[in-house]
């Protein structure tokens, strides 16, 4: 379940990823789940020079982007946050 779980983070951030044209480097949390003495390393989420996009619940997604827009959203899937990426992407290309 756990490996299954890494597979579909790492997926969904490679597409965020594809959709920003950014780089994103996917680190699987190793270990007991974290907790306040074993803090999560950052990384997953963040898009260096545009934001960030965290997935807290396949349902509860945080957007908080600078770069191609400043935009701070929760959306409810991934679906709604390719659409949204997508969109974006296309508004830049049209400017």
């Amino acid at each position: 379940m756990k490996l299954e779980q890494h597979a579909v983070e790492e997926s969904y951030y490679r597409e965020c990823a594809r959709l920003l044209d950014a780089v994103h480097t996917y680190r699987p949390w190793i270990g007991r789940p974290p907790n306040r003495w074993n803090n999560r390393h950052p990384g997953n989420g963040r898009f260096p020079g545009f934001g960030t996009i965290r997935m807290h619940a396949p349902n509860h997604i945080h957007v908080a982007l600078r770069q191609p827009v400043i935009l701070n959203r929760v959306c409810r899937s991934s679906d709604e946050v390719y659409d949204l990426l997508r969109k974006l992407k296309l508004k830049t290309l049209s400017q």
